[in-house]
């Protein structure tokens, strides 16, 4: 009988070793016992200037990082691209996983979903507009109902004239493209988002 206890608590020991190592040992995979480390990684597109600078880069968990990009040519607009997200181009944010930042000059070439509301927050349209150009300055533009003009994009401001569509103008800030809208005493609002691919 002194033998079957002995087993049974050399068993039960066993058990809870065992169980503690199971526990433990995923904890101390991921710096549980000390500050875990995260990789940022920066892409610093051509015609953007500022830090941090193209590279790779480790933080301490939470560590709070600043950013500050501007354009090499002033009539340009940056963004910033975060962990897939839009951002100011300067500003700051607290590293807690590995993640991407790439600074890059806006270019709203390509196809949008454009939104029109009217003086009421009444939707009143939603087109497709391209928008096309030798650079990211200004071209011409297209929507879905065979309308056109032409835009242009400088120093963060947006304007769409429309050529065969009444008086109708679009202005706005290209950064977050969305603005006002007038045509004659008609007046709005507008919002645009790239058409997913």
């Amino acid at each position: 009988m002194l033998m079957n206890m002995k087993t049974k608590s050399v068993l039960a020991v066993l058990r809870v070793t065992f169980s503690t190592c199971i526990l433990i040992l995923p904890l101390l995979s991921c710096s549980f016992f000390g500050v875990p480390s995260y990789e940022l990684t920066v892409t610093v597109r051509d015609g953007v200037q500022g830090s941090p600078v193209n590279g790779h880069y480790s933080y301490k968990d939470l560590t709070e990082v600043e950013y500050a990009y501007t354009p090499v040519n002033s009539l340009h607009t940056v963004e910033v691209v975060f962990g897939g997200a839009q951002l100011e181009a300067e500003g700051s944010f607290a590293v807690y996983t590995n993640v991407a930042l790439e600074a890059r000059l806006v270019d709203i070439r390509g196809v949008w979903t454009l939104t029109l509301l009217d003086s009421s927050s009444n939707s009143m349209l939603e087109t497709e507009v391209t928008f096309s150009g030798a650079d990211i300055l200004g071209g011409t533009f297209s929507d879905s109902r065979d309308l056109a003009g032409t835009w242009e994009g400088a120093s963060n401001v947006i304007s769409m004239t429309y050529s065969n569509w009444e008086n109708f103008i679009v202005t706005g800030t290209l950064f977050s493209m969305s603005g006002t809208w007038s045509n004659g005493d008609a007046v709005g609002t507008w919002s645009a988002v790239p058409k997913s691919s």
